[in-house]
């Protein structure tokens, strides 16, 4: 696999999803406040971590939104760095972006998935989706007590962490790159 080859149609795709994200983060009333676009390892997880802290600080962003924004850039950061398809060059095709429109601040972060990963997790996020913030908070317990890891050491908090501290309030959409590969893209809104 080498998606990320100049003028593939998969990286064609990537490219303008991320182009589309920045000029949405650049209209009048928005901001780019952080953006990252590559590979993710540790280390670079938590030096982005650290940067969106800094940004919302240095913005005079309140210490409850800066919480649950620093959260949700966890949670997906960390997704990122252990779910993303590799290549065979070990590159990750991924995307992290947050913009601030008015008073709200929007995460954007998309990889690059297998079809079969995409439909399971799909179902996931719709049901994930239709629980209120009573059912969310009581599978994050579930979860948490069920303490089973997948293969990858996870146990399937990230993403209802980010359900949580958005309060519900996030998309996702899979655009298929080829036969076996989607772009798994999502947007989570904390507002100010």
């Amino acid at each position: 696999m080498d998606l990320n080859a100049p003028g593939t149609i998969e990286q064609t795709v990537f490219t303008e999803k991320v182009n589309s994200i920045r000029a949405i983060c650049k209209n009048e009333d928005s901001k780019e406040m952080v953006m990252h676009v590559g590979e993710l390892d540790q280390n670079q997880v938590n030096t982005i971590s650290t940067i969106v802290e800094n940004q919302m600080v240095n913005n005079g962003v309140g210490k409850g939104i800066v919480k649950r924004i620093f959260n949700i850039a966890i949670e997906t950061l960390q997704n990122m760095c252990f779910h993303a398809e590799k290549e065979n060059n070990s590159n990750q095709m991924t995307y992290f972006i947050i913009g601030k429109h008015n008073n709200d601040f929007v995460t954007y972060a998309g990889n690059v998935l297998q079809k079969t990963s995409a439909e399971k997790l799909s179902k996931r996020l719709e049901r994930l989706k239709s629980l209120n913030d009573a059912d969310l908070k009581q599978e994050y317990l579930e979860v948490l007590s069920n303490g089973e890891l997948s293969k990858k050491g996870g146990a399937g908090l990230g993403f209802i962490t980010i359900a949580l501290k958005s309060n519900n309030n996030f998309d996702f959409e899979f655009q298929p790159l080829n036969n076996d590969y989607s772009l798994f893209s999502m947007k989570a809104k904390v507002t100010g």
